[in-house]
């Protein structure tokens, strides 16, 4: 099995040869995000059929859009393993979204009681293989890589064909392809993955008592954050976590100016009085009973068992606790009212 590191245009141009007849390949990457919004993609793992593996230095290559063909051709599967981070890594380097994507993970979900399974044991469960753990503590944009990192890299990609067509095989088998089908074109969404600052609020875990009201000061906070996040490339923590962000909107009007005096990112004055302006229509936010039907929630999660047992998956894959909050506030808007879950679960409780 040979690894091979490709480290400049040339070495580029001769693997899109190779490449551009392929049904499928594996795909993995190393990136770094401690300090930055975007992510800095650090190396791009390929796998053919043949067992070959490429490893791509994009801090070496010159013209992306070389890469940019392999992750964009639509004829061609790109196998991931819990891709969305990956997806995201190569948005921000490459500026297209890859196409055509089949998440091992995700996959899984739909043939274990166990739910997002790592990769290094869904190795062993399909391939019989042990393979070693720890690339992610590695400095992955230090240069040049040593023969153990590039072992790493290559092993995340090595297993990822075999185990894709295995896990198609039993999908197919006991009819759940199509689960897996709907359950990653929802998951793999480019709007589900690289958050656009006016609908950064759908990812926060707000509390479900709040109202119209409350939401549209919710998503005001939250497209400040983020734009300000992207101006400074920095985490959106290093402004306001997300708990903090909902502690500004309930807190009284001390705490939340303490709050903002601790930000960790010196923000300048215009900035600021962004946030005061659109703090100043901030209101008591009341918190409502929510949960006058203890019976509902009690049948819903009798149904929830009997069902994750009959199909044998993991429950939280089904409906988490945020669905059935959802589902006792307005049916309508939990996840589980539509799609695969609604046929086997959905249905049963409304």
């Amino acid at each position: 099995m040979t690894n091979i590191l490709i480290d400049s245009d040339k070495k580029l141009h001769n693997l899109l040869s190779k490449i551009e007849d392929c049904k499928e390949i594996g795909l993995d990457t190393e990136f770094i995000r401690e300090s930055t919004y975007r992510p800095i993609l650090a190396l791009i793992q390929i796998s053919l059929a043949n067992e070959e593996i490429y490893l791509i230095d994009p801090q070496k290559i010159k013209d992306i859009s070389g890469i940019s063909k392999i992750t964009s051709d639509p004829k061609i599967i790109k196998i991931i393993h819990s891709a969305k981070q990956d997806l995201e890594a190569l948005y921000s380097h490459l500026g297209s979204f890859p196409k055509n994507v089949f998440d091992t993970q995700i996959a899984y979900n739909f043939l274990s009681e166990k739910s997002n399974i790592g990769y290094s044991a869904l190795v062993k469960n399909i391939c019989d293989v042990d393979i070693k753990e720890g690339s992610w503590r590695t400095d992955w944009l230090k240069r040049p890589l040593s023969e153990e990192k590039k072992e790493y890299a290559a092993n995340d990609v090595r297993y990822l064909i075999k185990i894709k067509n295995q896990l198609e095989k039993n999908l197919k088998i006991i009819n759940r392809y199509s689960w897996f089908q709907e359950e990653q074109n929802n998951e793999l969404e480019k709007s589900n993955i690289i958050i656009e600052p006016d609908n950064a609020w759908e990812k926060i875990n707000y509390p479900l008592y709040f109202d119209s009201s409350d939401l549209a000061l919710l998503k005001k906070l939250a497209s400040w954050r983020e734009k300000l996040s992207i101006k400074y490339d920095i985490p959106k923590r290093w402004i306001l976590s997300d708990s903090l962000l909902i502690k500004v909107m309930i807190t009284n009007e001390h705490k939340a100016q303490e709050i903002i005096e601790n930000i960790k990112q010196t923000l300048t004055s215009s900035e600021k009085d962004i946030l005061q302006k659109i703090l100043s229509s901030k209101r008591k936010i009341k918190n409502k009973n929510l949960y006058p039907k203890k019976d509902i929630e009690q049948k819903c999660n009798e149904v929830l068992s009997y069902v994750s047992d009959e199909f044998k998956i993991d429950p939280t894959i089904i409906a988490n606790k945020r669905d059935m909050e959802m589902f006792i506030i307005s049916n309508q808007k939990a996840r589980f009212m539509k799609g695969w879950r609604y046929q086997i679960f959905g249905k049963l409780v409304q």
